[in-house]
């Protein structure tokens, strides 16, 4: 047990003189930006997102999950961001997220947080055999801001159907949403999926002989 706790407190050491070398002791290891992930983070209302900083250094070496930021949001109305980086959907729009590095305050990320919900059109649609369907899928927003454009994510989105012998839909470049019918009639469901923030619009489609 005792050369358990030596260990444990050897490692957290290292870690500690690691720790002091990324905070640019040196000019060969010195902080000259950081980015944030998901670079385009749509969320649905009253969900939260985690957001994640990598930090990059002068001799080109990447640290991942950089936590030595602030978080602050441009519209606390729309969402909020915490200590962490975990952002909080409150209505549907758009805020500015911006992370500050603590030892560098001119060093700064910021991504646009949308808070909309994913749309699917055709609302429903219905198909011979043989035949195929295009399907859109947008980040919309409520009437209440309906200043701002939907966004069209029908190429960024993960498309699946939960009956293939009915439909199958593509996710190929530049075939993405595109439906074609299957080996039987009969209804499925269609789905989209920001894969970044797991936003997820869903439609019916249906074959008919």
């Amino acid at each position: 047990m005792k050369r358990c706790t030596i260990a444990f407190v050897l490692i957290l050491s290292l870690l500690s003189v690691a720790a002091v070398g990324f905070n640019g002791c040196g000019k060969k290891n010195s902080i000259t930006s950081i980015t944030i992930t998901p670079a385009e983070p749509y969320i649905a209302m009253l969900t939260a997102q985690q957001l994640f900083v990598t930090a990059i250094f002068s001799d080109g070496m990447r640290v991942l999950f950089w936590t030595q930021v602030t978080w602050q949001s441009s519209d606390n109305d729309v969402a909020t961001v915490s200590s962490n980086g975990l952002v909080f959907a409150v209505k549907d729009g758009i805020a500015v997220i911006t992370a500050t590095d603590k030892a560098h305050p001119s060093i700064t990320a910021s991504v646009t947080v949308s808070v909309a919900s994913l749309e699917i059109t055709p609302a429903s649609a219905t198909i011979s055999t043989g035949t195929s369907t295009q399907f859109t899928a947008r980040a919309v927003f409520s009437a209440a801001t309906s200043s701002i454009d939907p966004k069209n994510l029908t190429e960024l989105v993960s498309w699946a159907s939960t009956s293939t012998d009915v439909a199958v839909i593509s996710n190929v470049t530049g075939s993405q949403g595109l439906a074609t019918a299957g080996t039987t009639t009969g209804t499925t469901t269609i789905t989209a999926t920001y894969l970044a923030t797991g936003l997820t619009g869903t439609t019916t489609l249906t074959v008919d002989p």
